[in-house]
């Protein structure tokens, strides 16, 4: 059975370690000291190995509890940013110092493990509770094995790590989108994380991702994404969730139809109003990433009054209820815009 343990790095020491031997790969050279078996373990590593140790104290049963294939979930500064797969562990404490010399008493962190499979999520807070099942005020005090089930969406800890990294990079893009000005990309961005957290737990979220602005700056932006998602929940409304080029959906966890909102003119472009809903299309994950990667053209055609999807130089309309005249769904564009 796969375990899961819970690493913070909240001081500024171990924030310092975590990116010395984990934000960067550890240098064999480094690991000379380690048993011949766990050196030519952490050769075979084909992106290099990330490393982290407890040090003497109650922590040490924690430590070997560990057991290869667990994986490791880091906390810093608001948010889970890392996760790591365990390749070994070994008590090295020669090693230890090497990698991050001594603290104050003269301990170091001489129970050592080696992780491999590492996966930047930046998820925050609030989402990783809820896939834990812990309870909105938790926070990750010691290093710790979790001795709960995951959320039953689940199927196993890899599938909660690549969902968590999906809504790390939601709000990445939300918060790009916004720095870039392009609340309707905001919007679509944050789609997926609306129905996972509350107003407030998106505060937290955006702070942990933003800590250099003010609160008023942090608030502000979560009233913007909160606005302008009217726009998405309003289209993904009038078509059922299901994409207007194929009419795929399935049912999450909460019941909800799944589906994305893409748009029409690539936000890349820097026109005015891309925000209007006669800019935005309905689609599945697969013909989302087929628009942007250029596999399908799509566009409207006013003199035809239709939706036509292009690809391999074949065109065919599809679904359309929102953009072209006589269709109320459409905000209209202010005159002279483009």
């Amino acid at each position: 059975m796969t375990d899961l343990f819970l690493v913070p790095a909240a001081d500024p020491v171990a924030r310092r370690n975590l990116e010395r031997t984990v934000s960067s790969p550890v240098e064999p050279s480094s690991l000379v000291e380690l048993s011949r078996s766990s050196r030519v373990l952490a050769k075979r590593a084909p992106a290099g190995v990330a490393a982290w140790g407890t040090k003497p104290g109650s922590k040490v049963g924690t430590w070997e509890a560990m057991e290869a294939g667990d994986w490791v979930l880091f906390y810093s500064e608001g948010r889970f940013p890392v996760a790591g797969r365990v390749l070994l562990r070994e008590h090295a404490p020669r090693v230890a110092k090497r990698l991050w010399g001594t603290d104050s008493d003269g301990a170091t962190w001489e129970y050592l493990y080696l992780l491999d499979e590492l996966r930047w999520i930046e998820a925050p807070r609030p989402a990783v509770l809820d896939a834990l099942t812990y309870k909105p005020g938790f926070y990750p005090r010691g290093f710790t094995r979790v001795d709960r089930p995951i959320a039953s969406r689940y199927s196993s800890i890899d599938e909660m790590l690549n969902d968590l990294g999906a809504v790390g990079g939601a709000l990445g893009r939300a918060l790009g989108a916004i720095a870039a000005g392009d609340d309707a990309a905001a919007a679509a961005a944050i789609d997926p994380l609306v129905n996972r957290m509350t107003r407030k737990e998106l505060e937290e979220a955006i702070a942990s991702r933003t800590s250099s602005a003010p609160p008023r700056v942090r608030t502000a932006i979560v009233r913007q994404l909160a606005r302008d998602r009217k726009i998405v929940v309003d289209l993904k409304r009038l078509y059922g969730g299901r994409c207007q080029c194929c009419g795929f959906t399935f049912k999450q966890a909460n019941g909800d139809p799944y589906s994305e909102v893409a748009h029409l003119r690539a936000v890349a472009s820097r026109e005015a109003d891309l925000d209007t809903k006669d800019n935005l299309l309905v689609l599945c994950a697969n013909h989302h990433r087929m628009l942007d990667y250029g596999a399908i053209q799509i566009e409207y055609d006013a003199a035809a009054d239709k939706l036509l999807l292009r690809k391999n130089g074949r065109a065919k309309a599809i679904l359309n209820k929102h953009i072209g005249p006589g269709r109320p769904a459409v905000r209209r564009k202010k005159p002279g815009a483009h």
